[in-house]
This record gives C-alpha cells, sequence and structure tokens, in this order.
C-alpha cells in the first residue's frame, strides 16, 4: 500500500494517507517500522503500509513508552516483542504476529533490557 509523508501519532493511533483516505492505524496493531529505502514500510497484523518518510522522523513523532529503536533500520512495538535470539552472525528480536525479525544491535539490546523486566 503506498501513502503519502503524513503520519501522527494521535489518541493511540497513527494516521496514514492511503490515496484519497486517511487510515487510522491502531498502535497496538503495529508489530514494527522497517527502513525501505528512502520509505519506511509500517508492519500491521493487517498488512504492511509504505509511507514517504524517514525512519528518523516516524521515530520523532511516535511515544517512546510503546516503541524502541533496535537498529538503524528498525521500530519495534514493545508490546510485540516475542523473544531475542542472539547468533554468532547476528542478534534480532523476534515479533509476535509475523515471521520477520528485526535486527537490534547489542548496545540496543542493554537498553532494551533496562527498560523492561529480565528474570
Amino acid at each position: 500500500m503506498e501513502e503519502n509523508k503524513s503520519n501522527i501519532l494521535i489518541h493511540g493511533k497513527v494516521c496514514v494517507k492511503h490515496g484519497n483516505e486517511r487510515i487510522f492505524i491502531p498502535k497496538k496493531s503495529i508489530i514494527m517500522f522497517v527502513k525501505n529505502g528512502r520509505k519506511t514500510d509500517i508492519h500491521t497484523m493487517e498488512g504492511i503500509y509504505s509511507i514517504h518518510d524517514s525512519l528518523n522522523n516516524v521515530e520523532k513523532k511516535l511515544d517512546n513508552r510503546h516503541f524502541f529503536r533496535s537498529h538503524q533500520s528498525f521500530i519495534i512495538n514493545l508490546m510485540m516483542i516475542k523473544k531475542i535470539v542472539n547468533t554468532e552472525l547476528e542478534t534480532y528480536v523476534v515479533m509476535e504476529h509475523t515471521e520477520e525479525k528485526a535486527q537490534i544491535t547489542k548496545q540496543n539490546e542493554k537498553k532494551l533490557y533496562e527498560l523492561i523486566e529480565v528474570f
């Protein structure tokens, strides 16, 4: 779904322009934001929306209590984290409701653990 440069957080929702419509996506259904060239893809439980905005601009508009910048190419929904996997080659976050994974840097992994309770 191709989108224009228009996404803002309003009352727990992200508003995305799609053609001549504006779609309000509840933040609880957003899995992650992924850098895709000059665009950003919003992965939701319903599908993927592309917007003409940088991941940096998206990050500035989001509530950091619910979203976390795990890597230069990913912003993840903290409530959608299923597990974190460490391999010899990479560390990544497995998200709920998707087969895709989000990369996470070692430094951001430590920051993430500071935000959540680890047992």
